[in-house]
C-alpha cells in the first residue's frame, strides 16, 4: 500500500503500486488449472464465423464490464486485434477471448454463450457473481 501524505507534515510521498503481475498477483482465478471463463461451443463458431468473414485471423473477441446500464454494470463484447498488458487470454478451440483484468474481477465463473433466437442473436453472459440482472440481460449488480 502506498504512503501518500493526506495530512500537511506527514513526511511521505506518494507512489505508485506495481501491476497486479509485477507485485506476484494475478487476476482472481478458479480451480488450479481451470480457465476463469467458460467458452461454449455456439459462441467458438459464431467468432470464428464472424472472424472469417472479416478476412482478419488475428482478431479476438474482447469482453469487458462497465459502469452503466439499467442494473449497475453493463457487459460490453467487441472485436479486437491488440492485447494490452492486464489482458487475460482465453483460447478455446480455433478462437480466442480476452478480458482485462479489471472486467475479470466481475466475471470470473461466468459462461459465455451466443444465442440465436425468437428474441434475436445475441452474446449472453451468465454470470454467478451477479446478485442481480436486468431483464434483457446486459447488465447486472453485484
Amino acid at each position: 500500500m502506498s504512503a501518500c501524505p493526506s495530512q500537511p507534515g506527514a513526511g511521505s510521498t506518494c507512489t505508485t503500486p506495481p501491476p497486479m503481475a509485477a507485485a506476484g498477483f494475478g487476476p482472481p482465478v478458479g480451480p488450479a488449472g481451470a480457465s476463469p471463463l467458460i467458452i461454449s461451443d455456439s459462441v467458438v463458431g459464431k467468432v470464428a464465423e464472424m472472424r472469417a468473414e472479416g478476412g482478419d485471423p488475428a482478431l479476438q473477441l474482447r469482453i469487458f464490464v462497465t459502469g452503466g446500464g439499467c442494473s449497475g454494470f453493463q457487459y460490453g463484447f467487441a472485436f479486437d486485434d491488440e492485447k494490452n498488458d492486464d489482458d487475460i487470454r482465453v483460447e478455446r478451440g480455433a478462437i480466442t477471448v480476452v478480458v482485462d483484468a479489471m472486467s475479470l474481477q466481475y466475471l470470473v465463473g461466468a459462461e459465455i454463450d451466443y444465442q440465436d433466437d425468437l428474441a434475436g442473436a445475441r452474446f449472453v453472459i451468465r454470470n454467478p457473481n451477479a446478485s442481480s440482472t436486468c431483464g434483457c440481460g446486459s447488465s447486472f449488480s453485484v
